[in-house]
């Protein structure tokens, strides 16, 4: 069986069996994301766009002696996407014998994997979809799932206890948010001590300049000039980038932080769209281990707010691209 695939086995035959009926069937419905593998029990995700779900479905008749016929083969929530009935019908399979399906469906957005969620009626950023077999006095179904994900985020949620196809993410090591930096020096100085950091918006090479910002107004320029709205998500993004950096530096590497961070740091060169979504997940990594302890010996310094505000310098250069 392939890597990334996940099967949803829920069948139930409604029929009864024997040489009245001369029919019986067993589906499998399988879903894979082209391009991303994960392990072969988890629930396939999408993370990266635009992104290709390949669904596959297999028919067997396992009636002993006879051959089984089909009359109705459907996929409902796949109707308006072109795949409502992936097998043509009626169907005859001789004893033994099996039939196989395939579809293809692009996504080229994280909109378009949402919509496509929520089309089963739950928003809950999962697709669930069943295939119906149905014959002369009997029907079975199988189903599988997929997930959506917002780009470079990796779907962690807490898991409902009736749900069975979610499971809890993994522990994150120590991580802190822009509150704990802006206000503690120490911590803030051991992170530029590895050097300055290249931003965008500005070139961060001084205690000051990390403080102004942390402390500015995203809105207003050092100027006290309005700053534009992309300025203003570029500016709340470099924040972030800061802070994540810094989380980085100090607190060791995460993978997934560090996907986030690289992704935000071409996009505040190029000034890229996409500014606030990559700020967002910045935003949700940065606070996603402040429960958890600092290093063993390392020392962040008193919290000096009154001080670390006077000194502050916003670095931003109005009009930089």
């Amino acid at each position: 069986m392939l890597r990334g695939w996940k099967a949803a086995a829920m069948a139930t035959v409604l029929g009864v069996t024997g040489a009245a009926s001369a029919h019986e069937f067993t589906c499998e419905k399988r879903v894979q994301v082209q391009g991303e593998v994960g392990p072969k029990d988890e629930v396939p995700r999408v993370t990266k766009f635009p992104a290709t779900l390949r669904f596959h479905y297999t028919l067997k008749n396992i009636h002993p002696q006879a051959e089984s016929v089909a009359d109705l083969v459907e996929d409902p929530l796949l109707a308006p996407y072109g795949f409502g009935a992936p097998f043509a019908t009626p169907l005859a399979l001789g004893v033994g014998r099996s039939g196989e399906a395939t579809f293809e469906l692009k996504l080229a957005s994280p909109d378009a994997c949402q919509a496509l969620a929520a089309s089963d009626g739950r928003a809950d950023g999962n697709f669930d979809s069943a295939l119906r077999v149905k014959w002369a006095l009997g029907e079975t179904q199988c189903a599988a799932r997929v997930t959506c994900c917002e780009p470079f985020v990796d779907c962690e949620m807490a898991c409902p206890p009736e749900d069975p196809y979610c499971t809890e993410s993994a522990a994150r090591g120590p991580s802190r948010n822009a509150g704990f930096f802006k206000v503690h020096e120490q911590a803030l100085q051991q992170c530029l001590g590895f050097g300055y950091l290249e931003l965008g918006v500005a070139r961060v090479e001084s205690l000051e300049q990390a403080l102004g910002l942390l402390w500015a107004s995203p809105g207003l320029d050092r100027n006290g000039g309005v700053r534009s709205e992309a300025d203003t998500r570029r500016f709340e993004l470099a924040r972030e980038a800061l802070v994540a950096s810094c989380n980085e530096r100090l607190f060791g590497a995460s993978a997934k932080r560090g996907r986030v961070l690289d992704e935000a740091l071409r996009a505040l060169r190029a000034g890229d769209e996409g500014a606030e979504r990559l700020m967002k997940e910045l935003r949700r990594q940065n606070e996603a281990g402040t429960r958890e302890p600092l290093p063993q010996g390392f020392d962040a310094g008193r919290a000096t707010p009154a001080h670390a505000a006077s000194i502050a310098a916003d670095p931003t250069e109005p009009g930089r691209p």
